[in-house]
């Protein structure tokens, strides 16, 4: 079962089949070899990607989402830590590419008789693993997707089912996907992110009339308070908005 991806806001994807030389064909990893392992938090670890096609270079794995509750929604997985299972070596110059895309659970009936809703976020990328990178923590971003969100809110009664594929391919595609740090760069900014939230809250008291001194602003006594008690209002809501851009 071949399956395309699309790179979110870049451009659609899709994965050939090169013809393989014997060099190549010595490469393969065997179909029923489990390589790869996944944690979601919470979760115990899985093993059980699926082989989808001939040439042992594409796998799935499904993660099913009761959407009952906010801990049983996809929007409660930030991160997804993603590794190549001991003792496993990928080709020679590859690495292995996971992408994501969800579906309804169960398509909603169109009232016609038809198979219903079956829209998808379509596959995205997330993350890599390269020779020298065997495993690594991946921001999922899924909080704040808006396709995601939209299929939550036409499916939260049937539930979600997360698809997460991966394709071993040639680190020079790899490269030009630039995507080799995974979330790291995200959580550089966590800092960064919540200090401009607190300096917007500070600004917020500053009237700017003639009594304020260049590079001073007066607040009240107990604006860390105000503004922690709003932090923790804003992060029950969305935990990860200290992620996204704060205007």
């Amino acid at each position: 079962m071949p399956f395309s991806q699309t790179q979110p806001q870049v451009q659609q994807m899709s994965f050939p089949q090169a013809q393989p030389n014997a060099a190549e064909e010595q490469q393969k990893i065997s179909p029923t070899t489990q390589i790869f392992g996944l944690i979601v938090p919470g979760r115990n670890v899985l093993t059980n990607f699926v082989p989808t096609d001939h040439t042992g270079t594409k796998f799935t794995l499904t993660l099913n989402f009761g959407c009952a509750t906010d801990a049983e929604s996809p929007l409660s997985v930030p991160d997804l830590v993603f590794f190549l299972l001991p003792s496993i070596n990928l080709p020679e110059r590859s690495g292995a590419v996971l992408y994501w895309s969800a579906t309804s659970a169960h398509p909603i009936s169109d009232g016609y008789g038809g198979g219903g809703n079956t829209s998808s976020s379509g596959f995205e990328l997330l993350g890599a693993l390269t020779p020298s990178k065997t495993s690594g923590v991946f921001r999922t971003g899924w909080a704040s997707h808006e396709a995601l969100l939209s299929l939550l809110q036409s499916s939260s009664a049937s539930g979600i089912v997360v698809t997460l594929g991966v394709s071993i391919e040639p680190l020079e595609n790899i490269a030009n996907l630039s995507i080799s740090e995974g979330g790291a760069d995200d959580r550089k900014n966590v800092g960064k992110n919540i200090a401009l939230d607190l300096y917007n809250f500070l600004q917020s008291f500053d009237d700017g009339g003639s009594a304020r001194t260049a590079g001073w602003m007066t607040v009240p006594t107990n604006v860390f308070d105000r503004w922690y008690r709003r932090f923790e209002t804003k992060i029950v809501r969305d935990p990860n908005f200290f992620m996204k851009n704060i205007g």
